[in-house]
């Protein structure tokens, strides 16, 4: 957390381009995974329309009321049963007269009683289209007939050439119910009541053949289309099968460009929902199914995921700039107590730099001579300022010139000269110009310079001045482990004003030493 704070800190732009990126990233995947959950819930939904439906539409076909009478009518009815066996003139049943009254009663287009050699025996067709004659002993509802069944089959109509759906009964021989049948009683009608049952609940709707063949729809372009890429073997399958009537005998049926599997399609640049239910007419190829699609676009909009997308982004941006303020603010705590500390630790150095200074004056104090000045101090450098090597000269003014003679010498390779000149070597030029200065060693080697320590590899080296009173007493170059900042600088020539003040002191006191000396061994002084 302290690193995230202080990074955040220092790149407050890379920071709110993170929060916005990221916002941007939670928003685009709250809405897209609002958006899927929103699809799946209406593809659920639709799996659950589509079940009704399939079950509308066999409670209208195979269980309806027009299934119910046909069905009667060949377990009850004598002429049927006759007529289905051995055929009979229409002069010598009435049989035209119950088929008539049957289709009107529920709207059929025709009625008709197939014999036991799949014959049409009798028909009645609201058109006068009669189908007397046809042999139908290859369409399945004459063979579900003949096992005893009903069965709902739709196909293409031989008499009519339009579609038509077909309710078949079989007829029996008795007055009850048998694996067998003698022949069949067959309506047809329009898909009037199909096509009502998928339009307008659907966006698309269709109901599929066992062979994957489009029979009808709520739209109509789909129609005669096929589910999947059919065989050879397919394709002489369902026009063996005669079904759809001449609609495939010289063209192939084109291929549905969507499944009947329960999941998400794409559909010309749109996502549709897709389910599909069994239609049980108990046809012998197998179970119709009803297939129906929804246009996501219109019931899941993507601008309903949008609003929660952009809330999710708002938040996030919230949240984020919380954070940023939170680390900002963390950061300044962190920082405010690192500065304390620094002054503290630096206030604990003050004292105790004070307190080591305050030692090295009274040591400074109790030295009598020069050499024993300089040792002392040298040697406290090491621990006080962190030197490794140095000299120190004095002025001697004794001499016209005056000259700077060597009193003291630390860890030097080579001697250094016992007298320098105002104005010679860097040490000399230092303490013409009176000048404290600090001289850095280059990285990756060393800077050899003509001074007192001869040449020296430092990191960094202090010439400095020795003055007390406006006069130039000595001067020292110290050698130092690393390179200086403000602070030791001062603390540096702090050091050294202590050094300069007590080495005119002894200056002083040898001086009147010398004086009193002098004055003692000359003739007629006063004892």
């Amino acid at each position: 957390m302290s690193f995230l704070s202080h990074f955040f800190a220092l790149n407050p732009r890379l920071g709110w381009l993170l929060v916005v990126l990221l916002a941007s990233a939670i928003g685009l995947l709250s809405g897209v995974i609002d958006h899927r959950l929103k699809q799946d819930q209406r593809l659920t939904m639709l799996a659950t329309e589509a079940q009704r439906s399939s079950v509308e539409i066999m409670s209208t076909t195979l269980n309806g009321n027009l299934m119910g009478s046909i069905t009667l009518l060949g377990l009850v009815d004598p002429d049927i049963k006759q007529d289905a066996s051995n055929g009979l003139l229409s002069i010598n049943a009435n049989i035209a007269v119950t088929l008539s009254t049957l289709g009107n009663s529920f709207g059929a287009e025709g009625i008709f009683v197939v014999g036991e050699d799949g014959l049409v025996k009798t028909s009645w067709d609201r058109i006068n289209k009669p189908s007397t004659g046809l042999d139908v002993s290859f369409r399945p509802y004459y063979k579900m007939a003949m096992r005893g069944q009903t069965n709902v089959y739709a196909a293409v109509s031989m008499a009519r050439g339009d579609r038509s759906i077909y309710f078949s009964a079989p007829v029996f021989s008795e007055r009850a119910r048998s694996s067998t049948g003698i022949g069949a009683v067959v309506a047809r009608t329009n898909l009037a009541q199909v096509d009502k049952l998928l339009g307008g609940k659907f966006d698309i709707a269709l109901l599929l053949s066992p062979q994957g063949v489009v029979f009808a729809s709520n739209q109509p372009e789909w129609l005669g289309y096929i589910e999947g890429e059919p065989t050879a073997s397919q394709l002489r399958e369902i026009r063996e099968l005669k079904q759809f009537g001449s609609l495939f005998e010289k063209t192939d049926p084109k291929v549905l460009p969507f499944s009947s599997k329960a999941e998400l399609q794409q559909v010309s640049q749109r996502f549709f929902a897709a389910a599909a239910a069994p239609v049980k007419w108990n046809d012998p190829s197998g179970d119709w199914k009803l297939l129906v699609l929804e246009d996501l676009s219109h019931s899941v909009p993507m601008v309903s995921s949008a609003s929660l997308a952009a809330t999710a982004a708002l938040l996030t941006l919230l949240l984020g700039w919380m954070m940023l303020h939170l680390m900002r603010g963390q950061y300044a705590q962190t920082l405010t107590n690192q500065q304390l500390q620094a002054f503290a630790r630096l206030q604990e150095d003050q004292v105790a730099f004070r307190a080591h200074l305050s030692e090295l004056s009274l040591k400074l104090q109790r030295c009598h001579t020069l050499d024993r000045l300089a040792a002392t101090f040298l040697q406290d450098s090491r621990d006080l300022l962190g030197t490794t090597q140095g000299v120190l000269y004095v002025t001697d003014v004794q001499q016209i010139p005056p000259v700077l003679r060597l009193v003291g010498v630390m860890a030097c390779a080579s001697e250094p000269p016992a007298l320098l000149t105002l104005g010679e070597t860097l040490l000399g030029q230092c303490a013409l110009e009176r000048r404290l200065q600090v001289i850095t060693t280059p990285p990756g080697g060393y800077w050899s310079v003509r001074s007192g320590l001869g040449n020296t590899p430092p990191a960094a080296l202090l010439l400095a001045p020795m003055v007390s009173h406006d006069k130039l007493v000595g001067a020292v170059e110290l050698a130092l482990r690393k390179l200086p900042d403000a602070a030791a600088q001062e603390r540096l020539a702090q050091a050294i004003d202590l050094l300069a003040t007590a080495l005119e002191i002894l200056l002083t006191n040898l001086q009147l030493r010398q004086l009193a000396q002098s004055e003692a061994h000359t003739p007629g002084a006063t004892p």
